[in-house]
């Protein structure tokens, strides 16, 4: 049991490591955007933010799953990935239909999966309504400036 626990745990860390770089990613991308939006946001604009935090978002889940696969491929649990992959991602969005199961001595790892991929998603949800939070900001700032323009003409 020491063993798995130690294992998942730093399968989290890892996994925490991912995340960190995706967030970094569309940081910078966030940045440079600033940087370029000069005029002010508009609708193209936001919908190319949101997406890009999507996108990003996912792709770096999807490595997870596929780190956890990996994981369970190497303990000798699955001999396939797509059905290592399947039952990770099954594990990691906290899913749990139980079709497949791991053997005994490794099903603590399922559980900590799971607890990894609350964290994960939590942390995506997190930036999601940071990234609207600042669009919704941005738009309002714009509306109020030309409301204020408008007045003094």
């Amino acid at each position: 049991m020491l063993f798995n626990l130690l294992v998942g745990l730093l399968m989290m860390v890892i996994n925490l490591g991912i995340q960190v770089m995706a967030v970094s990613i569309l940081i910078r991308f966030f940045i440079r955007r600033i940087d370029r939006a000069r005029h002010g946001p508009d609708l193209v604009n936001d919908i190319k933010a949101l997406s890009m935090t999507m996108a990003v978002l996912i792709a770096g889940h999807v490595f997870q799953f596929a780190t956890w696969a990996s994981l369970f491929l190497a303990l000798g649990e699955f001999t396939s990935f797509a059905t290592a992959f399947y039952h990770s991602t099954v594990n990691f969005t906290s899913l749990g239909y139980g079709d497949i199961v791991m053997s005994e001595q490794h099903r603590l790892l399922g559980a900590l999966e799971a607890a990894n991929g609350v964290l994960m998603f939590g942390l995506s949800a997190g930036l999601i309504l940071t990234v609207l939070n600042n669009l919704f900001n941005r738009n309002e700032n714009l509306a109020e400036l030309k409301a204020s323009l408008d007045s003094k003409k």
